[in-house]
């Protein structure tokens, strides 16, 4: 039985922007961006690769479970704009369906680490990085680089077997608390608690969209030149199933269908939590390349 979330058509117009985003300005000069949250009850450390990943974390040092999504992860820029994570990747996968899932469940004194996936084309310096952790959130501490390795050792010297969970971080070398953990509703978080995406159903995530440059033969028609396809995206984040919806001649048509079907990636949809298969409607636009060579 297919689901609601199978039949819907989601718009997706596909823009690309010629400037290079901050993170691929500053990677090579500064490096990945670091952040660090430490109490009795948790250790959560989140490091910024690129465009696309981050890497979380996350230590349990509680004695109750803990629940952690992929789009809880929320960064904020320095202009105050946001960015989400969107699935964690399942390193271990014996399937392509399985590649990806969105919630974790930490049980206590445990660990995990994962790579999570989204849209980190940041416009601005990133500024501010909480994860949500159940109904609550934590804000999590930029620190340097050096700071990070000298962390990093002390958080490899705490014993998960030990019951006290302060005595445990003090054994471990830390004498002071990282970072501050808000209740659901404080003030501090109300308008960063407006940011975080309702689950029920989130799009699919463009992470790489080539535009197809616009054959010299077809140079008068105006700008944007498109070609409206539909296609679906499976759970993996493969595209399949491509259908031209709105056309402009078969030569286009079959050029935009290439490049979608060669190029493009995406993460997989949400829907009520997890990842799913869906079908949707978008826009593939032509750019105006170099000339052509004449065909011989």
């Amino acid at each position: 039985m297919s689901s609601w979330l199978n039949t819907t058509k989601i718009f997706l117009t596909v823009m690309i922007c010629l400037a290079a985003s901050w993170f691929v300005a500053g990677q090579t000069a500064s490096g990945p961006r670091h952040y660090f949250f430490l109490s009795d009850q948790r250790v959560i450390t989140v490091e910024l690769i690129n465009e696309q990943k981050t890497i979380l974390n996350y230590i349990n040092l509680g004695d109750s479970f803990e629940i952690i999504q992929a789009p809880g992860l929320l960064i904020l820029d320095a202009e105050g704009l946001p960015y989400h994570g969107h699935v964690f990747e399942v390193e271990d996968a014996t399937h392509p369906s399985d590649r990806f899932k969105v919630t974790e469940l930490v049980q206590p004194d445990r660990y995990v680490g994962y790579n999570i996936w989204g849209h980190y084309s940041f416009q601005a310096p990133p500024e501010r990085v909480f994860l949500k952790v159940g109904s609550r959130i934590a804000e999590l501490e930029p620190v340097s680089q050096t700071d990070f390795n000298l962390l990093a050792s002390k958080i490899g010297n705490l014993d998960l077997a030990m019951e006290d969970g302060k005595q445990m971080v003090l054994l471990a070398g830390f004498r002071q608390g990282w970072g501050t953990i808000y209740g659901s509703g404080a003030v501090e978080v109300q308008q960063i608690e407006g940011h975080f995406p309702d689950l029920e159903i989130v799009p699919p995530v463009l992470l790489d969209g080539a535009q197809p440059a616009l054959p010299s033969s077809f140079a008068h028609l105006p700008d944007p030149v498109v070609v409206e396809l539909s296609g679906r995206v499976s759970r993996s984040g493969a595209l399949t199933d491509i259908e031209v919806v709105n056309g402009i001649a078969p030569r286009l048509d079959q050029l935009a269908r290439e490049t979608a079907q060669n190029t493009w990636s995406f993460l997989p949809a949400i829907s009520k939590g997890k990842v799913a298969d869906i079908r949707l409607t978008f826009n593939v636009v032509f750019r105006r390349g170099a000339p052509e060579r004449p065909r011989r």
